[in-house]
């Protein structure tokens, strides 16, 4: 499964189809959201040959275009239809003629239906649903580009991303074949198996569809979040991990600043295996990041030091071959290394090494008194809300909760220096199980599992973070992440036995959906469906030394 080159042209394909039904010439307006999204499959010069005469990022601002057609691609949420009924209102106002579609990513709601009637604008726009789904950012990487789907459903209880992942197993199997086994852990990802298995049953023309492949994934595991909310809550140490935390990476482009390009434009790069310096940093714990990328303007010298040594027509001719390379990777490194810069400048400004020094304490159920005080020193600081709160969240969750009196001084100092507004968080975390007081003989899961699965390393304080012998590198060798030590236990023993005790702590919910196959398997490698890229890195170092097994 190294080319996902057939789910991007299906993907466009689809897209353009749709784009197809509405004649003429037509404008684009497109969820800020979907924007990045939209690179991974086309560009607008592809679209403009299309028939999209302009495109435009969708806000409640009036459009100036001359254009008979609108289009607008979004996701259904009230806050873009909003926008929307606000341009649709201006185009009333002036009398403008105008036809209007929504496609909407995947499909339509209720409560977008609903604004556009009550508005009066609902007979007048055509409505259609575009099933996007997986997104590939690498050749080994597919994600759902879902940023509000933790919220909605751990929060808001809402749960319409479910029949989205459902449906991109269908996707994932149409395109490459029947999945003989599916492991899942979780409530939410057996209501995931539950609803594909209906949709399969609905239509039984999916299941011929997807048995006429040759099956080249062997296994996926599905792990709900909530049976791993202690991993988000570590600080990376990756150098990827780090560019997120530093800078947001958002469907696999980040963005830079004169900060770290020396230049007034900013620049946006897309991270991926195409940029082979980045390939080489990406998962590698950062203080491991200087010295490579130190060797690499070595080697680019030795390259331009070539031309002094030119004597024949034909070696001109393959060093004037090899420098765009040459100078397409120094720009690459030139960028890495700025990118550095800034993140070794907020190591030091931060608490960045106490804090980790803390959280492997607090992971290890060391002495609290040492977390309590770093959380008091930075509500005392004032430095973003979200860092003393991680740390209280992390503490909670490996001690099944805090003692009672900590816990409501360290709320009373949180809600002096950041404001009484913010009691909804607590409110909140509480109802998540997020951040609780600890109740009397109450066992935290997290001690069983970080012994059962040897999540925190023995040898911690000789941990070679250059030459990881684990994935415990990836929080400083501090502590391995919980749910890639599932995924390790599954593809090593071949199923959940030996820990379904432990499983039934971390949720009731857990299968096995075996499913017949009709073709002979191709070799298949790890993949990585990651929810965030502490995750990717733990995954990529499991399929590093597992490169004959698959996900």
């Amino acid at each position: 499964m190294d080319d996902v080159g057939q789910l991007k042209s299906v993907t466009r394909s689809e897209l353009l189809h749709l784009l197809a039904k509405i004649s003429g010439e037509k404008d684009l307006v497109i969820d800020p959201e979907l924007m990045t999204i939209l690179n991974h499959f086309t560009n607008a010069q592809f679209l403009k040959k299309n028939g999209i005469a302009k495109m435009f990022r969708l806000d409640d601002t009036f459009l100036e275009s001359a254009t008979p057609s609108r289009v607008y691609l979004m996701r259904p949420r009230p806050a873009l239809m909003k926008c929307v009924i606000s341009q649709l209102n201006g185009d009333r106002k002036k009398k403008k003629r105008v036809k209007y579609h929504i496609l909407a990513v995947p499909q339509i709601t209720h409560a977008c239906e609903s604004m556009l009637e009550y508005h009066g604008f609902y007979g007048e726009i055509s409505i259609q649903g575009w099933p996007l789904d997986l997104v590939p950012l690498d050749n080994d990487l597919l994600s759902l580009e879902l940023p509000s789907a933790f919220t909605d459903l751990y929060v808001a209880k809402d749960q319409h991303n479910i029949r989205i992942v459902a449906q991109s197993l269908i996707t994932l199997q149409t395109l490459y074949g029947v999945i003989p086994t599916i492991y899942g852990l979780g409530k939410y990802s057996s209501m995931v198996k539950d609803l594909f298995q209906v949709l399969i049953s609905d239509d039984p023309s999916l299941a011929s569809v997807m048995a006429m492949g040759e099956s080249r994934v062997d296994q996926l595991i599905l792990i709900d979040r909530g049976c791993d909310f202690v991993t988000p809550l570590c600080s990376p140490t990756t150098y990827e991990g780090l560019l997120d935390d530093v800078f947001g990476i958002q469907s696999g482009f980040v963005e830079f600043d004169k900060t770290v390009t020396g230049k007034d434009q900013p620049i946006k790069l897309l991270l991926n295996s195409s940029d082979t310096v980045y390939q080489n940093i990406r998962h590698r714990h950062f203080s491991s990041v200087h010295p490579i990328l130190s060797d690499l303007i070595k080697e680019l010298q030795v390259g331009y030091d070539r031309r002094h040594d030119l004597s024949t027509v034909s070696e001109m001719k393959s060093f004037v071959t090899d420098l765009s390379g040459m100078k397409q990777q120094h720009r690459a490194v030139a960028t890495h290394i700025g990118a550095c810069e800034v993140i070794n400048k907020r190591k030091r400004e931060g608490f960045l090494q106490k804090q980790l020094q803390v959280e492997h304490a607090t992971l290890e159920g060391l002495d609290e008194r040492e977390c309590l005080e770093l959380i008091e020193e930075l509500i005392n600081r004032q430095v973003t809300l979200y860092t003393p709160l991680r740390l209280m969240c992390l503490l909670s969750l490996t001690s099944a909760g805090i003692k009672s009196k900590a816990y409501h001084s360290l709320k009373t100092q949180f809600l002096q220096a950041y404001g009484y507004e913010h009691i909804v968080i607590f409110n909140r975390l509480d109802d998540m199980g997020w951040l609780k007081e600890h109740v009397e003989k109450s066992v935290p899961v997290f001690r069983t599992a970080s012994r059962r699965l040897r999540l925190i390393p023995r040898d911690s304080d000789r941990y070679d973070l250059s030459n990881p012998p684990d994935m415990a590198y990836v929080f400083g060798g501090g502590y391995s992440p919980l749910s890639c030590r599932l995924v390790e236990h599954v593809i090593s023993s071949g199923g959940w036995s030996g820990i379904d005790d432990l499983c039934q702590h971390l949720s009731p919910d857990i299968f096995k959906l075996s499913q017949p196959t009709c073709h002979r398997k191709s070799p298949a490698q790890l993949r990585q469906v990651s929810p965030s890229f502490i995750s990717l890195a733990a995954a990529h170092f499991l399929k590093s030394t597992r490169s004959d097994t698959s996900q």
